[in-house]
């Protein structure tokens, strides 16, 4: 979770399929991987991943709270965010979720998943550190995955920001980052800063665009892959 410009940016969480659809990830891909979710919220990837044997590290400003602070945080801003969001059915694909009480039923799922794992792995798996300054080694993550945080709230986050914390990401990883969505929060065009980072970082990476069976957001079924050369 980030804040910027007084404008919240929550602390919630996906499912573990979620992922898997929004990456474009397949399980047998992952069996040698390390792996690095970034910002890791309070999603459930890590948690499955880690119940399943699999290297999976996750980073977030907020993981330094105690459980009970991190469980308060969860339920707040999932309950406070049901609030806002009411009335806007219209502006979301039924795809994923059969109707807003399987989302609602879903999200609850993830956190508290998530928040038995964080009890459990602490400190260990779940690693403060908040972007673009990670507390990591270079080359540390074969893939790194940043889900709903860059491009997304360009208008809370500043280009400095989105080059500074691409920068980041791919020092930490071996071999590529992957992004989503690149859609801005409002509407369901890609990001502004999108064509100007892929000019700047082209040197030393290579950029695709590649379309994902997920897009819970009208609009929202592109993710993007950052490979390094």
């Amino acid at each position: 979770m980030f804040k910027s410009d007084n404008k919240k940016i929550w602390f919630l969480g996906r499912s573990y399929q979620e992922y898997m659809n929004m990456f474009s990830l397949k399980k047998d891909e992952l069996d040698h991987m390390c792996i690095l979710d970034c910002a890791g919220g309070a999603s459930s990837f890590t948690p499955y991943l880690l119940n399943n044997g699999y290297d999976c590290t996750a980073v977030d400003m907020l993981y330094g709270k105690s459980v009970e602070e991190i469980k308060d945080q969860c339920i707040n801003d999932f309950h406070t965010l049901l609030e806002v969001h009411s009335g806007m059915d219209h502006k979301v694909d039924w795809d994923f979720f059969s109707d807003p009480e399987d989302l609602v039923q879903q999200r609850i799922t993830v956190y508290e998943e998530f928040i038995d794992s964080y009890a459990q792995y602490k400190g260990e798996r779940y690693i403060q550190g908040v972007l673009p300054n990670l507390p990591l080694e270079d080359n540390s993550f074969n893939l790194v995955l940043s889900s709903h945080l860059l491009f997304l709230y360009e208008d809370r986050l500043g280009y400095g920001f989105h080059q500074d914390s691409l920068k980041e990401m791919l020092r930490v990883a071996a071999d590529e980052v992957r992004i989503y969505p690149v859609s801005k929060l409002h509407g369901d065009s890609r990001s502004k800063f999108l064509p100007v980072l892929m000019d700047e970082l082209s040197d030393d990476t290579d950029f695709v665009m590649e379309r994902v069976d997920y897009h819970f957001r009208k609009g929202s079924n592109e993710m993007l892959r950052i490979i390094k050369k």
